[in-house]
């Protein structure tokens, strides 16, 4: 199988498995990048069926953003992908979502801090792109792209969430955790003050070494699940516990 095909398999099973777990819907678009070739692979954007994406769904661009196949809607937001995937060499995938929960520290002034062992992950300090205007420019991809610098994930304020991986796997898996981080935290405030685990507990976990295989036992959890989704919004969704 070809690496072409390898990458709009995975990035339609891994849009598909987001939709299921209602992390994209009207909104939200996943790449993934194969840099011997220049080429960015991005899933559809807005008003696409997210549930039902096929690989010839998949769009092709250069880095660039100049389609070379694919007959879908562009993400608007298309330069997130491009630029990040041009300046970091470990960027081979990207996904750009509004996660409801994640998305409220996009807007909140509390900073984001693990809660669980899972989320350790994200243990470093997550930044903050503070303009709340759609990425569509080539410059506002490159502001982005360096704030980013080489962290997991950036919040973009009143707006969504990026997170960058090193493959499709591995960009599921930060998703749902990141989400599920953000889903304990929010619901812990009903409670006061909670603890949050401290960067030496973060790194006895080890999960950041560790990520490469817990991201391909979750892909193939959640790629069981999939395939048994009725593909109905609201119905499929996984708790990730």
């Amino acid at each position: 199988m070809s690496i072409e095909t390898q990458l709009r398999e995975k990035l339609a099973t891994c849009t598909r498995i987001l939709a299921m777990q209602e992390l994209m819907g009207l909104f939200g678009h996943i790449s993934a990048y194969d840099p011997e070739k220049g080429r960015v692979y991005l899933s559809p954007g807005m008003g696409a069926e997210k549930s039902t994406v096929g690989i010839e769904q998949i769009l092709t661009t250069d880095v660039d953003g100049v389609v070379m196949s694919g007959d879908q809607r562009l993400p608007a937001e298309w330069p997130i992908h491009t630029e990040i995937h041009r300046r970091r060499k470990d960027a081979l995938a990207v996904a750009h979502l509004h996660s409801p929960y994640a998305t409220l520290f996009s807007i909140s002034s509390r900073k984001f801090r693990p809660v669980t062992l899972q989320g350790s992950i994200f243990d470093a300090d997550i930044p903050v792109y503070e303009d709340p205007r759609l990425v569509r420019t080539t410059e506002q991809g490159v502001d982005l792209a360096r704030q980013v610098q080489d962290a997991p994930v950036i919040f973009m304020r009143g707006h969504g969430v990026v997170i960058v991986a090193r493959d499709v796997e591995e960009l599921l898996y930060s998703a749902l955790i990141l989400e599920d981080e953000a889903r304990k935290a929010v619901d812990l405030a009903a409670l006061g003050e909670h603890r949050c685990l401290d960067h030496r507990e973060c790194m006895a976990f080890g999960g950041r070494k560790d990520l490469p295989d817990r991201s391909k036992r979750a892909w193939k959890y959640y790629c069981q699940m999939e395939e048994r989704w009725d593909k109905n919004p609201g119905t499929g969704r996984v708790p990730f516990v």
